[in-house]
């Protein structure tokens, strides 16, 4: 359950991800960052609009920085200082704040999220009276909303998709020149379709602490024959006789050399070679993934609960019950839950009140109204206590719990269970890689995990935008006032921001706003470079 740079590298993928101007025809993961309705936090993804092209306006900008001190110690407790009554002022570091993602996440988010339609000029997809188009750095349209849908080539050459009329697909130039249309123009998007999603797979499935083990039956396929279940390996030869029944529900496959089928009425798990290894513990039971399987068992009730946050730039994670929407957020779905291992052994049982979805490093665990972390091997890393769910750090490992009897929240190690940060603090949020927001009495505090240094302080009534994937962000409060937040600590005000009532996050330096009920882009200097003229906008 690391989260941040795998946290902070989520939500940068997430709104790479967010659905493009092609998903009306086509499921794709995109590299484009699509606003979000401010109004309503779940996730609502309505891209920017335009009615007509203006010339880009740049307004005076006028600039505050923050300066807050910074300490440094030997420590390795994220503790917050406290300087006078309801003041936090100074932080010290966390341990393990800084890390950098693993090559393989550094090559699939390339795939996923650059700057190199940029750099030919391309800014963002346009969508004006239900068509799309595309806008230009400068601010000028490159090609008149037209489309029913636009999605850029992962290749970023320049070329995009797009769809005229029903399954009438052509690949063209920025300028609409045809490249290939019809059979042709299909195969190259399943292409660049296919490329997005393995990058994103691989950011999906990346577990640096357990990787999963393959095996030449992964790849077996299976079939039936009078009735009865089968499998044959990739080439199309039977490797195991039909003699089994497939699981209802369930799709039957093979995992780290594990099969769920059903024998004598029973559900078992069976090798490669069609043997019998053991009785799965529910007829609900789902592939191996890591070493462990889920299984579920049927329950007559359940109630809804806690709210576990995933915010931050991390990788995506969608195990069940878990739904991340920009930065989203896992969920208690009341499935009773359980988990085993490759030799059937129950690691974790479905018994306790509730389980989470199994996470890298373990899963948080409650029963008899105690909450706690429990590792992979089902042992307990953070003791059970009096405890909320808060975020999750996936990168640096961190979680953080309120304490229940204080209404106070503190920050733990999900591998040592160690307590880095006290319950002391409001709330505490992850809302970059090495950043969090913190809260007391009267502040708001966005401090570097890493360095403990305060990148910027105000009212507790501010709200902080996730840093995603970019060194801006947004601050704001209820009636809106919105300020451009830098990573050095610059807070960037302009005067056409007061007008701003919703915004997208940033990416490439350039974010979605909502002025008067239509969308437009600004960029980190707080200039309109794309005149807020439309109905929905994607940034390339």
């Amino acid at each position: 359950m690391k989260l941040n740079k795998k946290s902070l590298l989520v939500a940068c993928v997430l709104a790479a991800m967010s659905t493009s101007a092609f998903a009306a025809s086509t499921t794709t993961s995109t590299t484009s960052t699509t606003v979000m309705n401010q109004d309503t936090p779940t996730s609502t993804s309505t891209r920017v609009t335009r009615e007509q092209h203006s010339s880009t306006v740049s307004t005076s900008t006028t600039t505050t920085t923050e300066k807050s001190s910074s300490r440094s110690s030997s420590t390795s407790v994220g503790v917050g200082v406290g300087i006078g009554i309801g003041r936090l002022d100074t932080f010290v570091p966390i341990s393990g704040a800084v890390k950098e993602p693993p090559a393989a996440v550094k090559k699939a988010m390339k795939v996923l999220k650059d700057d190199s339609l940029l750099q030919q000029g391309y800014l963002g997809l346009v969508k004006e009276k239900g068509k799309w188009g595309i806008v230009g750095t400068n601010g000028q349209v490159v090609l008149a909303p037209a489309y029913k849908s636009l999605d850029a080539s992962s290749k970023k050459d320049g070329t995009f998709f797009v769809e005229e009329g029903k399954n009438k697909i052509s690949h063209i130039k920025a300028d609409g020149t045809v490249l290939e249309s019809g059979k042709e123009a299909q195969e190259a998007l399943y292409s660049s379709l296919n490329e997005k999603n393995t990058a994103v797979k691989e950011l999906n499935d990346f577990d640096p602490k357990t990787v999963s083990q393959s095996y030449p039956s992964d790849s077996y396929v299976a079939f039936t024959e009078k009735g009865k279940l089968g499998f044959k390996d990739a080439n199309g030869s039977v490797v195991i006789q039909p003699q089994f029944k497939a699981l209802s529900d369930v799709e039957t496959k093979f995992s780290e050399d594990r099969a769920f089928v059903k024998a004598n009425g029973k559900v078992v798990a069976i090798d490669g070679k069609g043997t019998v290894l053991f009785n799965a513990p529910s007829n609900e039971v789902y592939p191996y993934k890591n070493g462990l399987a889920e299984f579920r068992r049927k329950v007559s009730h359940f109630g809804l609960g806690g709210i576990l946050g995933l915010v931050g730039m991390g990788y995506l994670y969608n195990h069940g019950g878990v739904y991340l929407e920009g930065l989203g957020g896992l969920v208690d779905d009341g499935m009773k839950r359980g988990y085993i291992d490759r030799n059937g052994t129950v690691v974790i049982d479905s018994k306790n009140d509730y389980v989470y979805p199994m996470e890298e490093h373990g899963t948080l665990v409650r029963n008899e109204g105690k909450l706690g972390f429990m590792n992979r091997q089902g042992q307990y890393v953070i003791q059970p206590g009096n405890y909320e769910a808060g975020t999750i750090d996936m990168n640096n490992v961190l979680l953080t719990l309120k304490n229940k009897d204080t209404n106070k929240y503190g920050i733990f190690d999900m591998e040592t269970g160690k307590q880095e940060v006290p319950f002391k603090y409001d709330t505490i949020e992850f809302v970059g890689e090495h950043e969090m927001s913190v809260t007391n009495d009267t502040n708001r505090y966005v401090v570097d995990m890493a360095t403990g240094r305060v990148i910027y302080k105000g009212d507790k009534s501010i709200n902080v935008k996730a840093f995603i994937g970019d060194t801006y962000t947004w601050v704001y409060n209820k009636e809106g006032n919105y300020k451009i937040l830098s990573l050095d600590g610059t807070v960037t005000e302009t005067p056409v921001m007061k007008d701003i009532s919703g915004t997208g996050s940033f990416s490439h330096g350039y974010s979605p706003v909502k002025i008067k009920g239509k969308w437009g882009i600004i960029n980190s200097k707080g200039e309109l470079v794309v005149q807020p003229t439309y109905d929905e906008i994607t940034i390339l």
